[in-house]
């Protein structure tokens, strides 16, 4: 093929196209994609499912807006080994469940201690109030919205541990 024929045929542009086509291939292949632990905070200091455990007690106190430079709602449980502050995330997600907290209350929190500012704090992914479980962070760690998007696009608000 002659240079003449090799541009009236599109040659060029459809090198291009295949070269295009090529990458827009492998991009979302193996080649292109992030490992599945680099996405996940699981590091030192990252919220790791595996060291997960759980504390029981009584509220001593609870605060919608918490008191430390960690934001959100906190809570003071009075543990047979100590007093603990638990961190649970946006508030909205507690009210939107319909679970209270009160001075008194026998709960049970699944979570991870984390290092938080120079301190330590309880970083809760599942609140337990008698009957009653709500998640508040996702298995990641993530913090859960107080809503959430059903299939049909609308705004539901969740129920209960997911």
């Amino acid at each position: 093929m002659n240079k003449d024929t090799w541009q009236r045929s599109g040659g060029a542009a459809g090198v291009l196209a295949v070269l295009f086509f090529v990458a827009a291939t492998f991009s979302g292949s193996a080649l292109g994609q992030i490992p599945q632990a680099a996405v996940r905070n699981t590091g030192p200091g990252g919220y790791d499912v595996a060291r997960e455990s759980v504390i029981s007690g009584k509220v001593l106190e609870y605060s919608a807006a918490g008191k430390s430079s960690l934001r959100g709602a906190h809570v003071i449980v009075q543990t047979s080994s100590g007093t603990v502050d638990a961190h649970l995330g946006n508030a909205r997600t507690l009210k939107a469940n319909h679970l209270t907290l009160e001075a008194g209350n026998t709960v049970s929190i699944t979570g991870e201690t984390v290092t938080y500012s120079g301190g330590t704090v309880f970083v809760a992914r599942v609140i337990q109030k008698g009957s009653q479980s709500v998640a508040v962070r996702s298995r990641a760690g993530m913090p859960l919205s107080p809503t959430t998007r059903g299939a049909d696009g609308r705004m539901v608000t969740p129920e209960g541990v997911r």
